[in-house]
Formats: structure tokens, C-alpha cells, sequence
């Protein structure tokens, strides 16, 4: 405890979204940042924002998102600490968080495995970690759904989709995924998990390559969705 106290006292734990000092109990974001989270609560709507990116283009069994984020939002320092900053537990703490207050929706009673968009080796290597994939532990963590990190694979190393058009972000994805040899997804329910969509066009190439393998059904889920 005392040694706790002392490493608080001279690394003090910051809120990622306003940098204000974070109290005892608090993790990643202060309580008043995290009451103002602007949740969609997508899962408690039949028609939403993030289920029209992939109305007529796949078969979604669902797909939400945890909060939205603008160019202008603070909750953009969220994303940004989680993807530079070794931010893994704050992406394995909201997974748990948002996985948490799904329960009562019984989305997540529908899935057997979760899968986190990949990364790329090389750039896994430089990152040291996929925030996807810790985003989907924090998600097992509440859940006991296994996470399934080898089935599917990135197989081309993509440059920034940031400044791109949606019809070059579609080509930036094309035939960038493929499916481990020999893996075996027949009949599962998959959660596809990413930190952010904007057009859908990642999270729409992984289904494409997930189809191949004849899973029951594909449902999509991200921490943001940009608006």
C-alpha cells in the first residue's frame, strides 16, 4: 500500500482523456470523463449508424460501437493513447467495461469466439502489442468468450488509412487478410473486434475472409465509431 502511495506520488496515474490526476478506484479515466463517455447505446437500436455501413454490402448479425468520437472530441485521446502510448490495459479495461454493460442486452450470449482484426507482423513488432486483441481480453475477461488471435491472418502490411477516401480505403483492403491453413470455424458465431470504424472497410474485408471458413454468423464490434 505504502509502496503503491509512493509510485503514485511520483508517477501520478493521469486520466487519458483530460490528463486531470487520477483518484484511488479510478482507472484510465476519471469519473468524470468516464460518466460523459458519449456511449451510442447502438445495442439498444434496430436501425444505427454503424449497422447502415454494412447494409447490402454483408450479413451482419449485429454491430455496434462503445462511444463515438469527432475530430474535435478529447475522447480521441482514448484511441491514440491505446495505439501509441502502450495503452493495452486501457484497452482491455474499456473491452471489460463495454462488455459489462452489454450484458443485459445478451448480444454477447450469442457469440463463440472473438476475433481481433489483426495486425501485420511488422507492425506488431514495432507496436509490441494489437489493441484489438487486448480490447477482445477485456471482453473475456467479462464474458469467458474465448479469444481467437490465429485463425485469421493480415498477410500485407497496409499503409495509414487515415487520409483516405472510401473508395481507397477499399482498395487499400483488398486481399490484405487470409485464413490460417487448416483453421476450422464451421458453424461459430464470431465477434469481429476492432478500436474504430469509420467506413467499415477493414472490418468488412476480415468478414469477406472469414466467409471462406462458413462460420453460423459474423457480428462486428469496435470501442468508436468516427462521426
Amino acid at each position: 500500500m505504502v509502496m503503491n502511495a509512493l509510485l503514485d506520488l511520483l508517477y501520478p496515474r493521469l486520466c487519458v482523456v483530460c490528463g486531470t490526476r487520477l483518484h484511488e478506484g479510478e482507472q484510465h479515466l476519471c469519473l468524470h470523463c468516464l460518466q460523459h463517455l458519449p456511449r451510442t447505446q447502438y445495442h439498444r437500436e434496430e436501425s444505427q449508424p454503424m449497422e447502415q455501413l454494412f447494409r447490402g454490402k454483408t450479413e451482419a448479425a449485429f454491430a455496434i460501437a462503445f462511444f463515438t468520437t469527432s475530430p474535435r472530441s478529447e475522447y480521441r485521446n482514448v484511441l491514440h493513447y491505446i495505439k501509441y502510448h502502450d495503452g493495452k490495459e486501457c484497452a482491455r479495461y474499456l473491452g471489460r467495461l463495454y462488455a459489462e454493460e452489454l450484458s443485459a442486452s445478451g448480444l454477447l450470449q450469442e457469440i463463440d469466439l472473438l476475433v481481433p482484426v489483426p495486425l501485420h507482423r511488422s507492425r506488431l513488432r514495432r507496436r509490441g502489442y494489437n489493441q484489438s486483441e487486448w480490447i477482445a481480453r477485456g471482453i473475456a475477461d467479462a464474458t469467458g468468450i474465448p479469444v481467437d488471435t490465429t485463425s485469421l491472418l493480415r498477410q500485407k502490411a497496409n499503409p495509414s488509412q487515415t487520409r483516405l477516401s472510401l473508395y481507397e480505403r477499399w482498395l487499400n483492403t483488398r486481399s490484405i487478410f487470409a485464413l490460417r491453413e487448416g483453421c476450422d470455424l464451421r458453424g461459430r458465431r464470431l465477434l469481429l473486434v476492432d478500436d474504430i470504424v469509420t467506413t467499415g472497410a477493414t472490418l468488412l474485408a476480415c468478414a469477406e475472409t472469414l466467409q471462406a471458413a462458413a462460420p453460423e454468423k459474423i457480428a462486428f464490434l469496435t470501442l468508436s465509431i468516427a462521426r
